[in-house]
């Protein structure tokens, strides 16, 4: 897997093993169970990507492989890494294969591999978890843990909608996080952004919500915002983008409502123009996830 990509969906995972065996559709009944466990296969002068423990009353491992390139041989490659760590740790091991972007897919990656004789007779059958990042939903991945929004961007998402999905992600982080790891989650999400668009077609895209990214606190340090610094974007300034920022969040407000309720009425219309808190606007952006029309939507503020 190519670099940057790999460090920067390694240390998500360090960061929340939890978060991504949730995002990757299994169930752990303690979180507090899991951990991040040595990769490191030297023996066999091989080296995963990320291993996690689950010690439950019947421990187990999950072996998260991510791949951004093509290779003809990953899932023999995937069969070994399992074998060796089952071997290695005497415990089940279960395989998931995070396909990063559609150049690293195959016809071959169906989740089960049977090896054959020449015969044709299987003497051998592996089966894995296949995740192709740009079919999920982007609102199912916008509702996972913290360490998995970074892939918001790179799911299922227009390109129309990506400055949206931002918003979201930026709400979360300014409620959920501290500040550093705020600034690592942005940073992380530039990167792999690149998994989609050019470098300059990202940052178009971010500087479109760059005004946003003054209310994350800690997102000062972060690579984003010194980028956008770096081309002019000055702190002095930032109070003239609270205006701005406003008026971003209602057009995305508006655009994901009416995605999933419909157009607004003349009344819904009205009370969506007459707000001005930019931090309740966020919230209804997330809000828009939980409810099921325009009235539940507002009857939250």
């Amino acid at each position: 897997m190519s670099k940057p990509f790999d460090a920067t969906m390694r240390q998500l995972i360090e960061m929340g093993p939890a978060d991504w065996l949730a995002y990757l559709g299994i169930p752990v009944a303690d979180p507090g169970r899991v951990t991040v466990i040595d990769s490191n296969l030297s023996t066999f002068t091989a080296d995963a990507d990320k291993v996690i423990r689950v010690d439950d009353p019947i421990p187990w491992i999950e072996l998260i492989e991510l791949q951004a390139g093509r290779d003809v041989r990953l899932d023999k490659r995937l069969h070994g890494y399992s074998t060796l760590l089952e071997w290695r740790h005497l415990v089940p091991v279960r395989t998931s294969l995070v396909l990063l972007r559609p150049a690293a897919d195959g016809p071959e990656l169906t989740g089960k591999l049977e090896l054959r004789y020449p015969s044709g007779e299987v003497y051998d059958t592996f089966l894995y978890n296949v995740v192709r990042v740009w079919e999920q939903p982007v609102e199912a991945v916008l509702a996972c843990g913290l360490t998995v929004l970074p892939l918001a961007p790179v799911a299922r998402v227009a390109t129309a909608d990506v400055p949206a999905v931002l918003l979201a992600i930026s709400g979360r982080l300014e409620r959920e996080t501290t500040p550093e790891q705020a600034a690592a989650l942005w940073g992380a999400t530039r990167i792999l952004m690149g998994l989609r668009y050019e470098e300059e077609q990202v940052d178009a895209i971010i500087e479109g919500v760059s005004a946003m990214l003054f209310g994350i606190r800690g997102i000062e340090e972060s690579s984003v915002y010194q980028g956008i610094l770096r081309r002019g974007e000055a702190k002095g300034r930032a109070e003239g983008r609270a205006e701005g920022a406003v008026e971003q969040a209602k057009a995305a407000l508006l655009h994901l409502g009416r995605k999933k309720f419909g157009p607004p009425d003349e009344r819904v219309q009205a009370e969506l123009s007459a707000l001005g808190d930019l931090e309740r606007l966020n919230k209804l952006i997330d809000r828009i996830l939980d409810v099921s029309s325009w009235d539940d939507l507002l009857g939250s503020l």
